[in-house]
């Protein structure tokens, strides 16, 4: 078998990191339980990461880059902003509500950035990250509506991130499946009001 390249191990203990903090938690992940979850010496870490804080951005990118996909994979832009919300919304709720740990190791990464010193930076990108995905999407679909659209694009999508944030939050605590999908169903028509067109159904 080949030796595995750099950017190779990187990607690996990238992917052991979000199992370890999704299962146990950011505080049990540590650089031995990440690098036995790789199935690689502890060493291997200090050789792809320079230091903690660039394990957690590899972290935050790679997370953020699954909810990228997940919405790119469920708009159609040629349907209209009001689909592009309603379709990328509920697709994004069913990821949610796959992987429970997953939300949970967000919360506790952007806890964690917030309350240590010199990591205030990475909790401040992980949402402009979030809003920046929802946005790539929502613009796409506004290019494909007739005429000029009067959209606060920028508010818009602080707006979804910041009230599906609280409906996951709630989901955790609760796990009320039935509700959850009910309050995502007026955080939809919401948006859609907020973007200045009509709500479908």
């Amino acid at each position: 078998m080949g030796r595995m390249s750099a950017e190779a191990r990187r990607e690996q203990l990238v992917e052991a990191a979000i199992e370890v903090m999704s299962r146990e938690g950011l505080e049990r992940a540590t650089t031995r339980r990440i690098a036995q979850q790789a199935g690689t010496a502890q060493g291997a870490m200090h050789y792809a990461f320079r230091d903690k804080n660039e394990l957690l951005t590899a972290v935050v990118g790679a997370v953020t880059v699954q909810v990228e996909q997940v919405l790119r994979d469920a708009v159609d832009p040629a349907r209209g902003l009001a689909a592009a919300i309603d379709d990328g919304l509920r697709a994004f709720w069913r990821f949610v509500v796959g992987d429970d740990g997953l939300q949970l190791m967000q919360y506790e990464l952007a806890i964690f950035c917030c309350r240590t010193p010199g990591y205030e930076w990475l909790a401040a990108w992980q949402y402009t990250r979030y809003a920046a995905a929802v946005q790539e999407v929502f613009q796409a679909a506004i290019d494909h509506e007739p005429g000029p659209q009067e959209v606060d694009l920028p508010g818009l999508c602080r707006f979804v991130v910041a009230a599906v944030d609280g409906l996951i939050l709630q989901y955790e605590v609760h796990h009320d499946i039935d509700q959850s999908e009910r309050d995502l169903s007026n955080v939809i028509r919401c948006a859609v009001i907020l973007a200045g067109l009509t709500p479908p159904g």
